[in-house]
């Protein structure tokens, strides 16, 4: 039996709210800031589907981490 949580995390590409979810965000203007600086890969197969790179909303994530004292 697949876990549909375990599906997600595998995947490349993920939705906008997925996404906004994962970076733990309510905007998607915030969302579009992200992705019009550079930060976040994305990928638009078509003009109104936006996908967005699990990879580096991760690095993202993980470059804004601070270190533990």
């Amino acid at each position: 039996m697949h876990d549909e949580t375990n599906k997600v995390e595998k995947e490349k590409w993920i939705s906008d709210d997925q996404a906004m979810q994962l970076l733990n965000i309510k905007s998607k203007t915030t969302l579009q800031k992200l992705r019009d600086e550079g930060k976040i890969r994305f990928s638009q197969p078509q003009k109104k589907i936006i996908l967005y790179d699990r990879e580096s909303i991760d690095k993202y994530l993980e470059s804004n981490a601070h270190k533990m004292f």
